[in-house]
């Protein structure tokens, strides 16, 4: 299976981001990083495969980079 997901920050606080994604196929979806606890979490609830490999992508980069990303893209 192919993923292939545009994810843009929407919103940020000094305690969370607000990212929105879509798989171009299905509605926007909307994720929320907690700053402060280091956690992901889908706001609809649903932790499908597109979700996870979003959420990864933006641990990964917020790990490495010590900031929340602007944009990515997400190609598996």
């Amino acid at each position: 299976m192919a993923i292939f997901s545009e994810v843009k920050k929407v919103d940020e606080s000094e305690q969370e981001v607000r990212y929105s994604f879509s798989n171009g196929i299905d509605a926007e979806r909307f994720l929320i990083l907690d700053k402060i606890n280091e956690k992901l979490h889908p706001e609809d609830g649903i932790e499908n495969v597109v979700y996870r490999a979003v959420a990864r992508k933006i641990a990964t980069a917020w790990i490495r980079e010590g900031k929340a990303p602007e944009r990515l893209t997400v190609n598996s």
